[in-house]
């Protein structure tokens, strides 16, 4: 159960009017990101939190009365030299913005209707919330929701700035400007779901750890022994052995994650043939990884699936059951926020330091003589191929940039929540897209760009998350190495944007990636690219 899943639980028994607190805005360095939440009476804290414990008392203390006639956003400022302009002490070096809105006894809050319905049909959504206006149509606290349908009692009222936030919420998440309305994107999305196949004593602390950083967890084994042992999962589930069963619950899941610790080598295989069919994010199987390969082998996987993680969990040092469990749920955690895992003091770059990826789908394909971008492999068009391994990575917000043949290949990349850029310049060369992109990337809190070429179908997250990880550890330039090549997909900090706004023709980045501070990645597979028929063909041998 996750943070907001706790609020809305909360907030269904309450006897008293309260207030929904709610970050919406961040500049500078925070405890807490845009989404998080607070519910609170004028005497007590009931659920959540949008800071470290720097404002929380400030909210308690004077958020009714701030947003007694309605909705308001207060803004914390810890960067004044005058410090503590609320009488708060921050200690974060950053401006935080609060949305308070009250809730009546009987009523409830349209962010927390919506996302108790996201959470009931297993689904995510967009909740767009104004955040500063000048519009009489949309107040503050008004909002547009896409997903699950559901009666907003604040909707927003005028025609012309509904639509167009309407639009703005199949982009991506973060603070959009409409005319004269400020308003914050959100995903709403329920919680991942872990499943632990094996119900042995050490599934126990496996099971608390992961609900206590924001999973639902399932235990599922062929019998379930010591039933008392499990008390504290979301669902126990005896399956005799059918893998139907186990098959149907993950794929019930919208984002799911299975770890295998039978300890018994049968119906570990058995549960690791239904895994690695399923669309779990993540794989894991406790053991010695030459175990699992043996295993993979026999059910006919591969061992270089980036989902399976054998041996399984952090290098921490863990041998106790309790320690084996921090381990797991670490990197449990972080790959559901796509993060390295690693110590944070090696990182040179901000804490919450985000990363934008823009794919470059604007060419028009002359030496292939049809579109690239629709070119399909394994049922899927590649600028949505493209466009689903930099959204993996959960790293920043993505945009796609369209030129030739925009009309389609908008329409293949679909309800994906993504940015679009168009580029009428695409005839000129990528450097018209690249500068299309930079435009783009520079509305964006991210402090970093990575470039993503549609046609380079063997990329995934894996990979643009390894040049993230380079520019996080201080490279200004991180790029991918093939052969002797180095080249896309490449990241470029903030500080080298004004170079790539001033390229121009049809060679992309190369002068900027010869550079001697460029760090190379190594992508074998950045060298499977398709530019010609001959590409395509190659791509249908069993040999690719």
């Amino acid at each position: 159960m996750n943070e907001l899943e706790r609020i809305i639980r909360e907030a269904s028994s309450l006897a008293e009017p309260a207030l929904l607190a709610t970050v919406v805005r961040v500049e500078g360095s925070s405890y807490r990101r845009p989404g998080a939440r607070m519910l609170a009476t004028g005497t007590r804290w009931i659920s959540g939190c949008v800071s470290g414990g720097c404002l929380e008392g400030d909210v308690m203390l004077r958020g009714a009365h701030r947003c007694a006639s309605g909705p308001v956003v207060v803004t914390y400022d810890s960067t004044r030299e005058d410090g503590e302009p609320w009488t708060v002490g921050l200690g974060c070096n950053g401006i935080v913005d609060v949305l308070l809105e009250p809730i009546a006894i009987g009523t409830e809050n349209d962010a927390l209707a919506f996302a108790r319905a996201c959470f009931a049909s297993e689904t995510s959504g967009r909740l767009v919330t104004v955040i500063r206006s000048t519009t009489p149509g949309a107040s503050v606290g008004a909002r547009v929701a896409r997903g699950p349908s559901v009666a907003l009692a604040r909707p927003v009222e005028d025609p012309e700035v509904r639509a167009a936030l309407g639009r703005a919420a199949s982009g991506p998440p973060g603070i959009v400007e409409v005319g004269g309305v400020t308003a914050l994107v959100e995903e709403i999305a329920p919680s991942p779901q872990l499943f632990v196949l094996g119900s042995g004593h050490d599934v126990a602390p496996i099971v608390t750890l992961a609900q206590s950083v924001g999973f639902r967890v399932t235990v599922a084994d062929r019998a379930i022994r010591e039933p008392a042992r499990m008390l504290g999962a979301d669902r126990v589930v005896a399956t005799d052995g059918d893998a139907d069963t186990l098959a149907e619950l993950i794929a019930a899941a919208r984002e799911a994650y299975v770890v295998i610790m039978h300890h018994q080598e049968t119906a570990d295989r058995a549960a690791l043939a239904v895994a690695l069919a399923s669309g779990a994010r993540y794989v894991g199987v406790l053991g010695p990884a030459r175990r699992t390969r043996s295993l993979v082998r026999d059910v006919g996987g591969s061992n270089d699936d980036p989902r399976l993680h054998a041996p399984i969990g952090l290098d921490i040092g863990a041998e106790t059951p309790e320690q084996i469990a921090l381990a797991i749920v670490g990197e449990l955690h972080a790959i559901a926020r796509g993060a390295s895992g690693g110590l944070l003091r090696g990182r040179e770059r901000a804490l919450h330091a985000e990363v934008a990826f823009v794919v470059l789908a604007a060419g028009g394909s002359t030496r292939l003589g049809q579109p690239k971008q629709l070119v399909e492999i394994d049922g899927e068009t590649l600028v949505r191929r493209a466009v689903a391994a930099c959204l993996a990575t959960c790293a920043g917000p993505v945009a796609v940039v369209l030129g030739a043949g925009s009309v389609a290949v908008d329409a293949a990349v679909g309800d994906l929540p993504v940015a679009r850029v168009f580029n009428d310049d695409w005839k000129t060369g990528m450097a018209s897209s690249i500068r299309a992109g930079v435009r783009w990337a520079q509305s964006t809190p991210a402090n970093a760009l990575v470039i993503v070429l549609v046609d380079q179908l063997r990329i995934g997250a894996t990979h643009l998350l390894a040049l993230r990880d380079a520019w996080l550890a201080g490279a200004p330039i991180a790029a991918s190495r093939w052969d002797e090549v180095v080249g896309a997909p490449a990241l470029f900090d903030r500080g080298r944007w004004e170079a790539l706004a001033g390229l121009e023709g049809d060679h992309g980045a190369n002068a900027l990636l010869r550079s001697p501070e460029v760090v190379a990645i190594d992508c074998p597979l950045g060298a499977l690219d398709i530019d010609t028929p001959i590409d395509i063909a190659r791509l249908a041998s069993p040999r690719i």
